[in-house]
């Protein structure tokens, strides 16, 4: 459990190491519009192997994400750290562990960046089960215990069906599957479960 005493700039649901099968997606909610400098930054300080898709919506919704083969995109931008990649049984390459770290390490220090050019009230990126998930750290653990205060945010982005939905929907589903749901006495039509697919 995280220590309540800790602090993190934003909350990050899905922070932690994560695993990925064949994609991955990032998505950042900000607290106000980002100028057109500031998106300038925001874009061109993404990780390398999030850059096959970098959409805004809303003004203040972002979504980055890989395409289809982000194990290939890893393996070009990280150096291997003398572990090998691998060729599973499915057919697919997969990247080495230190690889994947490191994909990881910068997803977190480009949201603390990008934290620094306009504020983000929250980001999410979430768990493949088709990997094994994530082993969630405390920075996800601190911010489920923010997450009161995101449920006006949220809850009015559940029926749009922009990346935004996408985001609200992601989070609800780890709080419920957290056991917060129900503490926090909210009842959401359009919340997905493991079994619907990545959350």
């Amino acid at each position: 459990m995280a220590d309540p005493e800790q602090a993190f700039p934003f909350p990050f649901f899905g922070a932690g190491e994560a695993d990925y099968y064949m994609w991955a997606e990032v998505h950042v909610r900000f607290g106000r519009e980002p100028t057109s400098s500031q998106r300038e930054v925001i874009v061109g300080t993404v990780p390398g192997p999030l850059r096959n898709t970098v959409d805004w919506c809303e003004g203040r919704q972002l979504l980055a994400a890989s395409g289809l083969f982000l194990h290939g995109a890893v393996i070009r931008a990280y150096p291997g750290g003398g572990e090998p990649d691998r060729m599973g049984e499915d057919g697919w390459l997969y990247a080495a562990p230190s690889r994947i770290a490191a994909l990881n390490a910068d997803i977190e220090a480009w949201l603390i960046r990008i934290h620094e050019e306009c504020p983000i009230l929250a980001a999410y990126r979430a768990e493949d089960p088709d990997s094994g998930g994530t082993r969630l750290s405390p920075w996800h653990e601190w911010s489920l215990a923010r997450l009161p205060g995101l449920l006006p945010e949220l809850e009015q982005a559940l029926d749009k069906g922009t990346h935004a939905t996408s985001m609200a929907q992601g989070v609800m589903a780890m709080a419920r599957r957290a056991g917060n749901l129900p503490r926090l006495g909210v009842f959401a039509k359009n919340v997905i479960s493991w079994a619907d697919g990545p959350a």
